[in-house]
């Protein structure tokens, strides 16, 4: 009977979305907002947000940049060969996102930060009026606490923001984890054995004709092991007109091709640098620029083989983590990058993002009483407007041809 109290309604917000109302959540919110910890914590997410913020300017302005550049043209065109879906971070209409580790992580991403505002608004007193989960169907795709709005336009300027902080800076947090822990588990894949890749693969080529595709691995050549494309490019068998047999890795399955035979057209030409090692040694750098190829996702056409731990690399690594090492990687990386996707756009200072919320009571808090309500809010949508039309400009510039 208890259960059943617990959830107080549902609620149809669409053909296919309900919105399930719960105590439960309240309850538990109520306990950790209590814990000792929670508001020197808070106080750690708020100094989080303008951090979000700093980075998401910094990737957008960033990238404006490039397009106004000598190059522009040529990169918005590249930008164009990917679905426009792709600013969208939902699973099922985003193309490039997988829909069960899309959805997962996109769960995680809601949870935590509906969480940690209510968590927060509990540990500073402020009540919450209600919480629950979202369903698609029955399929729960997300969360929601929501903060009394008397109480939060009463309180101070300092817990107000602590609310609204609380979830871009648990997001920001919790993407930085995922990311650390992709990180260590890539470092622990080993390459099933060297050799190189094959980039290129030109059609109607002896070798198309014989089996040769995009992604195989040469491992040797009539017997003799190869570990390089310099191996390759600087053998005696690699001349027109010569038949050799290529051992080949594909999909973790050694495959013979026999008797192919080398033509003028150079299809050996695009053989990727580096072996696999050289790729994991690369993504597993704590650096900067090793955090960076992080930024190349998986699903995308031009980063597979180039991700070690993509659909087209699957196979090619071994781990002490053994059958579940892409579940686990790929996983851990969309949780990361919905997490981080999360905290830096809605720590933006756009209206009613928690960024333009904070936005607006951070004017209101320095104004000290010089601006009336009308004035701050004014302020609010030029500064929402300014943002916006930034985003909108980087994101649909190139698909609407103003660069």
């Amino acid at each position: 009977m208890s259960d059943t109290k617990d959830f107080q309604r549902v609620q149809r917000t669409g053909v296919i979305f309900f919105m399930v109302r719960t105590k439960r959540f309240q309850h538990i919110m109520d306990v950790l907002g209590a814990r000792r910890i929670t508001k020197p914590v808070s106080w750690l997410l708020l100094y989080l947000m303008p951090v979000a913020a700093a980075i998401a300017f910094y990737l957008f302005l960033t990238e404006l940049g490039i397009y106004l550049s000598p190059r522009g043209h040529l990169v918005a065109t590249n930008v164009r060969t990917i679905n426009i879906l792709a600013n969208i971070g939902i699973p099922g209409i985003n193309p490039y996102i997988p829909i069960v580790y899309g959805w997962i992580a996109l769960v995680v991403a809601l949870v935590v930060h509906e969480g940690a505002h209510g968590v927060i608004s509990r540990s500073l007193n402020i009540p919450v009026k209600s919480s629950g989960l979202v369903f698609l169907l029955f399929v729960p795709i997300g969360a929601f606490v929501e903060p009394d709005d008397a109480a939060m336009r009463s309180a101070k300027a300092r817990d107000s923001l602590r609310v609204l902080g609380g979830g871009p800076g648990v997001n920001l947090i919790v993407g930085a984890v995922s990311l650390l822990l992709l990180v260590g588990v890539v470092s622990t894949m080993v390459p099933v054995s060297n050799g190189v890749f094959i980039e290129t693969v030109y059609a109607n080529s002896p070798a198309a004709s014989r089996g040769l595709q995009y992604g195989d691995f040469i491992t040797a050549v009539n017997g003799a092991p190869i570990t390089s494309p310099q191996a390759i490019s600087n053998s005696s068998w690699y001349k027109p007109g010569n038949v050799v047999n290529m051992t080949i890795l594909r999909s973790g399955k050694t495959i013979q091709l026999l008797n192919v035979k080398l033509n003028s057209s150079g299809y050996l030409i695009g053989i990727g640098e580096g072996d696999l090692g050289s790729i994991v040694s690369k993504y597993s750098s704590i650096t900067l620029g090793g955090m960076v190829q992080y930024a190349c996702i998986p699903t995308l056409p031009f980063c597979q083989s180039v991700v070690p731990f993509s659909d087209q690399l699957e196979g090619f690594y071994t781990s002490p983590l053994g059958a579940v090492l892409p579940a686990v990687a790929n996983l851990l990386f969309w949780v990361y990058f919905l997490n981080f996707s999360l905290a830096i756009i809605n720590a933006l200072p756009i209206w009613p993002f928690d960024g333009g919320q904070a936005f607006q009571i951070g004017v209101k808090a320095l104004a000290k009483d010089r601006l009336t309500e009308s004035g701050v809010q004014n302020i609010t949508i030029i500064a929402t407007l300014a943002v916006a039309a930034i985003l909108l400009v980087v994101i649909l510039g190139p698909y609407v041809g103003i660069f």
